[in-house]
């Protein structure tokens, strides 16, 4: 499964990157991330693996992300491998003006089990939780 959602972050792009940048942060809009546990590398380079400890629906679960590419402050690309299966996302972010950026995420499922499925059949499910991760993440950079 393939989609890629937009929308606009009204910072500079200077900001939006420092923001992005910083693995606090993270757990300021990626819903359930209690914890980033470094496996390998250097934190923000490409090739870095940590696990991601998260809460969903009460029931814990270990995501393990790898820095697949980086090219700020235009895209940078993780790779997720959880229970459910892999999974792809690459955020791109082109300057509108000085005051604002283009967000674009393209995101590549790949389902084990049961989950292909639900992949086929909940495609609007997966990109509303996509959606609400972007419009969070946009929230944290405008307003903290």
């Amino acid at each position: 499964m393939r989609y890629t959602l937009s929308n606009t972050i009204n910072k500079p792009l200077n900001e939006v990157i420092d923001k992005l940048k910083d693995p606090e942060g993270a757990k300021q809009w990626i819903e359930g991330l209690r914890e980033i546990e470094y496996l390998s590398g250097a934190p923000g380079e490409v090739g870095t693996k940590s696990n991601l400890h998260c809460v969903h629906k009460k029931k814990e679960m270990i995501i393990v992300e790898t820095i697949l590419e980086k090219n700020f402050p235009d895209q940078i690309k993780f790779a997720y491998q959880s229970p459910m299966g892999y999974n792809e996302v690459e955020m791109l972010f082109e300057k509108l003006s000085e005051t604002s950026v283009s967000q674009t995420t393209n995101s590549y499922f790949e389902f084990k089990g049961p989950m292909k499925i639900m992949g086929v059949l909940f495609k609007g499910m997966f990109k509303k939780q996509s959606l609400k991760y972007m419009t969070a993440f946009k929230d944290y950079v405008e307003n903290k």
